[in-house]
């Protein structure tokens, strides 16, 4: 029978909710979906591997599980950008899955968000570019003084102002919006597997 959780979740993949999966798949669903988050930083590792052994093993140890959430928490405290967005991921993942009705489909959500972070970083885009253009974009949108701008005007005005910032900002965010949209794809194609 399918839990509320995988339910949720298909309804989140545009997959018919009434599809029945055995309570097995939730746990190597998000073992798998934990799994796709690799390679882990230093940092990260221990805690997301003791998630993924607690699911795999079926953890049902109440005080175990609240040992991984402050373990996933602190990760989601690290100031760097990468390890706090594997965090993210982590506390969706320190949950048992039976017990939690998001579970699923919180997790997908981070690892979306980890994937966008992660397709941004691959085009070049850094902290710095992020800083400027955030910069550009605000000062162009408050009018400098001037009219403010329509909404719709304000691309066109960040391409004249700094037009190889525009062009890597733009190439950043096509890479990054591909990315987050790509994984649900993904986790529908896994469920379509499992349902075979």
């Amino acid at each position: 029978m399918t839990t509320p959780a995988m339910a949720a979740l298909l309804a989140a993949v545009k997959m018919d909710p009434s599809t029945t999966l055995d309570e097995a798949c939730d746990a190597a669903l998000l073992c798998w979906m934990l799994d796709a988050t690799r390679p882990w930083p230093e940092p990260a590792k221990a805690a997301l591997e003791s998630l993924l052994d607690a699911h795999r093993t079926g953890l049902g140890d109440p005080a175990a599980w609240r040992r991984l959430r402050r373990a996933a928490v602190a990760l989601g405290d690290n100031g760097d950008p990468h390890v706090k967005a594997l965090g993210q991921v982590a506390e969706a993942a320190a949950w048992p899955v039976a017990a939690s009705t998001a579970a699923l489909i919180e997790l997908m959500r981070a690892i979306c968000h980890l994937r966008a972070y992660r397709a941004s970083l691959a085009t070049g885009w850094t902290a710095e570019a992020h800083a400027e253009a955030t910069a550009t974009l605000n000062s162009i949108a408050q009018g400098e003084g001037t009219r403010v701008p329509e909404r719709h005007e304000i691309p066109a005005m960040f391409e004249v102002r700094h037009p190889a910032l525009a062009k890597r900002f733009v190439a950043q965010l096509d890479a990054s919006n591909q990315a987050f949209s790509q994984f649900p794809a993904e986790v529908a194609a896994w469920i379509e597997g499992a349902r075979r």
